[in-house]
């Protein structure tokens, strides 16, 4: 897989072994008891509060933050900025999360400031998650490597996410707002939106992308009054066409205007010829084109809606065999019936990860929905399981995107 060294990762992780219990049980992950900031404080002591040291740019949304806090980061790196980008989950590779002015960490300079972080948490006896270390441990590199500006993308909600430890930032933006996560987060808009505006820290301009619901927006555009925090909307498409590439689906469109607007609120403007287009993993990304394979990591109805009208829009006239995987909490429904508005074949499987697998269900709503299903794969392994010569899309999940970088990458 691309810029993966499987003794570097696995010399990596195996520092962190006594830290995956949290990470590895979703029912532990999406616990409320665990779902606290309680644990960042003395996480940071620790580490020398290095959020202290970096003006901060915080994104939190259901759709699109990852890919609007790539732009982020590549726009601030075209206005002459150093700039440390901290992003999950990873694709292929661990080093995908922590980046140096839009490169992956060098393994060396990961691991070896790792060891010194984890070093600290034993003296100071601290039983954080995994997740919580890797918030801390970006910014702490980025201090130790003189980086201006920190680019924090939200991992679940905000408000409790472990990113949002920060006391200021320079800007927030909120990405569109969607059902996602819902044990966790609440199960109406409102309080899913609630949580996600949680980022939104006094005085602090954020800016709002638009919103696939008016009660997520309102819920947003209140907090950020009580908190007199000025909204900015994202920046107008005219301005950004000589940024935009033609092949780009629709919303990533709509995630650049909200990135380039946050640029404006911190005073940049800078030009389409300093850009260069960071690396999007999954995110409708054609990893081969002959045949045709893509991967893209929707695990919602809104994350699938996107993705088949952006197939349909770019490749109009190929007809392609989804393979489909997803864990279970998902709106499998909802993922359904927006896969059911693309004309394609159907394979279902189970996804690349310790977590339970939606399989059954899956199996369940395709068939209530009429799909056309042609095989159930439960152990996809090779790529020769699969039909040859035909165009393919890997998607439910990032650990399904991971079956197709893994076979064809």
């Amino acid at each position: 897989m691309r810029d993966l060294i499987p003794s570097e990762e696995e010399r990596f992780f195996s520092l962190f072994k006594e830290y995956y219990d949290l990470e590895k049980s979703v029912s532990a992950q999406h616990d409320p008891n665990n779902y606290t900031l309680d644990r960042m404080k003395p996480l940071a002591e620790a580490a020398g509060h290095p959020e202290t040291r970096l003006r901060i740019i915080h994104i939190a949304g259901t759709k699109g933050k990852g890919s609007t806090s790539h732009f982020i980061s590549a726009l601030l790196q075209a206005s002459g900025h150093s700039v440390g980008l901290f992003t999950s989950p990873h694709l292929a590779t661990v080093r995908e999360r922590f980046q140096l002015n839009n490169q992956l960490i060098p393994y060396d300079l990961l691991i070896r400031a790792s060891t010194e972080l984890i070093a600290e948490l034993h003296r100071r006896n601290l039983t954080p998650s995994l997740y919580e270390i890797f918030t801390v441990l970006a910014m702490k590199i980025f201090v130790d490597m003189n980086m201006e500006y920190a680019v924090m993308e939200t991992g679940i909600g905000g408000l409790l996410d472990a990113t949002n430890y920060v006391p200021a930032a320079d800007c927030c933006a909120i990405t569109p707002v969607s059902f996602d996560h819902v044990a966790l987060l609440g199960n109406t808009i409102e309080a899913i939106a609630a949580q996600k505006a949680g980022i939104i820290k006094p005085n602090t301009p954020v800016v709002i992308a638009k919103q696939p619901y008016a009660a997520a927006e309102k819920v947003i555009i209140d907090r950020a009054a009580a908190v007199n925090a000025p909204v900015i909307r994202p920046a107008a498409l005219a301005d950004c066409t000589d940024f935009i590439q033609p092949t780009w689906p629709p919303f990533l469109k709509e995630n650049f205007q909200t990135a380039l607007a946050a640029l404006h609120v911190l005073g940049f403007n800078p030009l389409p010829a300093d850009f260069r287009m960071p690396q999007l993993r999954a995110r409708c990304e054609a990893i081969r084109q002959n045949p045709l394979v893509l991967l893209d990591a929707a695990h919602n109805a809104d994350s699938m809606a996107h993705l088949v009208q952006s197939v349909k829009a770019l490749y109009p006239d190929v007809r392609f065999t989804v393979v489909l995987a997803s864990v279970q909490g998902k709106d499998i429904h909802g993922i359904v019936t927006e896969l059911a508005k693309l004309d394609a074949d159907i394979i279902l499987t189970n996804p690349h990860t310790p977590r339970t697998s939606a399989l059954p269900q899956l199996i369940s709503e395709c068939a209530d929905a009429r799909l056309h299903v042609t095989q159930v794969i439960p152990d996809l392994h090779s790529p020769e399981q699969l039909p040859k010569d035909t165009p393919l899309i890997f998607t439910g999940s990032f650990f399904t995107a991971v079956i197709g970088e893994s076979f064809f990458n």
